[in-house]
């Protein structure tokens, strides 16, 4: 019986969830079985205790009425005590009265004095015994009114032990509400737990894929130049530089070198000026047309065209196009536009995370603290600041050179239309309108109205500090 019961009781509370999302962010309050049950006993005996305290001040109402009734009956029987008393006076000196009429009177009076007085005594008679039945209702209705104040003040101590026993519900219900709530507590943390490793998890796995990527294309690289290398040795007049028979290649490491995050580099070309050149090459922007809107080709110049390798018009004029080179880099967005981040979505093809079908992602998915700030990721002024469509609020900044960097799903900006920011200058906090599914900054970066891949630009940044620091 008692198992069948525990079953019944078990299937009554089961564990439930609720799903409760506030600021974008979704978490789930889990409801135990236990918790469930000691709410719903806390519940039922505080409704005891609340019906049973109304019951006895109810009680309480009804005997104070009937008390107040039998004090009202009382005065109201002395009075009609204080009535039949006059009257019976009122006899008694009419009898004495007839008692000293003289002797000499005739029959017919006597005998009428003689009936007047036996009607007097027939009615003292009857007030006598209406007097002696009003004072016993009088004693029965004190009785009565007595056992009623014994009842009242029995029914007093009860209520007070009821309500000493309700505080002490009470406190009972307000720990188990601070239970309840310190459970919930530690659930949202937990689900902030589980959510910072997934989005770890999914980083993680996604910096995998493209180190596996780019160790495919850097093996590709390899056995291209390999071919190159056996078919220039197969030329006549060339001098072999294949490797001794007893040199083996060493295998491609799973991380990236400094050779393979400049994938333009060669050994006939390792001066200042070229390093910083594929530094910007990397990003995917056309060096020579970006120097030449930056103004580093001379005007008014001509002659044949001599075709030139860029190693020789490096060296042509190494200190200039050096100096060239980093006035420009200083202009370009290659910092990042968060102090601390976790990349949740990258450039390009993903599934869409609102239906799942395949589309174009064009930035990238920061995820970090609500209302972080956003900075600027260069120098360069701001020509848009509000909201647009899906990305919810924006500020768009523009670099010049046709670049353009875009920070989308903000909580608000920081700056105004036509100012002027620097380098790492907050222009906005993180937050997560027009259609997001929670804190994040979406980044792009565009180059003459095309989108590009931001990474790449904040990976040539970490370079170039590396480079700045040898």
């Amino acid at each position: 019986m008692v198992g069948r019961a525990m079953r019944w009781v078990w299937r009554l509370f089961p564990e439930r969830q609720i799903l409760v999302r506030a600021e974008g962010r979704v978490s789930y309050l889990t409801l135990s079985r236990r918790a469930q049950l000691a709410m719903a006993i806390a519940v039922v005996v505080g409704s005891g205790f609340v019906a049973y305290t109304t019951t006895h001040t109810f009680r309480l109402r009804a005997d104070q009425t009937d008390l107040a009734q039998s004090a009202t009956s009382g005065a109201e029987l002395m009075a009609r005590i204080e009535v039949l008393r006059r009257q019976l006076d009122d006899v008694n000196a009419q009898l004495a009265q007839a008692n000293a009429a003289p002797k000499a009177a005739d029959n017919t009076s006597v005998e009428d004095a003689q009936s007047r007085i036996g009607a007097l005594e027939s009615a003292r008679d009857r007030a006598i015994a209406e007097q002696q039945e009003l004072r016993h209702q009088l004693e029965a209705a004190q009785e009565t009114a007595n056992a009623k104040s014994q009842n009242l003040v029995q029914l007093n101590r009860t209520l007070d032990a009821s309500r000493g026993e309700l505080r002490q519900s009470d406190a009972q219900r307000t720990n188990l509400q601070s239970r309840v709530r310190q459970l919930e507590t530690e659930l949202e943390s937990a689900n902030a737990r589980t959510i910072q490793y997934k989005a770890e998890l999914a980083s993680n796995e996604r910096r995998l894929q493209q180190l596996a990527a780019e160790h495919e294309k850097t093996v590709a690289e390899r056995d291209r130049l390999q071919a190159r290398l056996t078919e220039t040795q197969s030329r006549p007049g060339t001098i072999n530089l294949a490797p001794p028979s007893d040199v083996t290649v060493a295998p491609v490491p799973n991380q990236r070198s400094q050779a393979e995050r400049l994938p333009e580099q060669r050994s006939d070309n390792v001066g200042p000026a070229s390093e910083l050149e594929r530094l910007i090459a990397s990003t995917g922007i056309d060096v020579e047309k970006l120097l030449g809107r930056f103004g580093s080709l001379p005007p008014a110049q001509g002659g044949p065209y001599v075709a030139l390798d860029r190693a020789a018009r490096s060296n042509g004029a190494p200190g200039a196009r050096l100096e060239e080179l980093q006035k420009l880099i200083k202009t370009l967005p290659l910092a990042a536009p968060l102090a601390h981040y976790q990349i949740e979505s990258g450039f390009g093809g993903r599934a869409d995370p609102f239906h799942g079908r395949q589309a174009f992602h064009s930035g990238v998915d920061l995820s970090a603290p609500y209302r972080t700030p956003v900075l600027s990721t260069a120098p360069g002024v701001v020509v848009f600041t509000g909201v647009k469509d899906n990305y919810g609020k924006v500020v768009d900044i523009d670099h010049g050179h046709g670049i353009v960097t875009r920070y989308a799903h903000l909580h608000r900006s920081l700056v105004a239309l036509g100012q002027k920011v620097a380098l790492r200058q907050p222009v906005a906090e993180l937050g997560s309108t027009g259609r997001s599914t929670g804190p994040h900054l979406h980044y792009e970066v565009l180059v003459n109205g095309a989108a590009q891949d931001p990474e790449k630009f904040m990976q040539a940044g970490k370079n170039v500090v590396q480079a700045s620091g040898k």
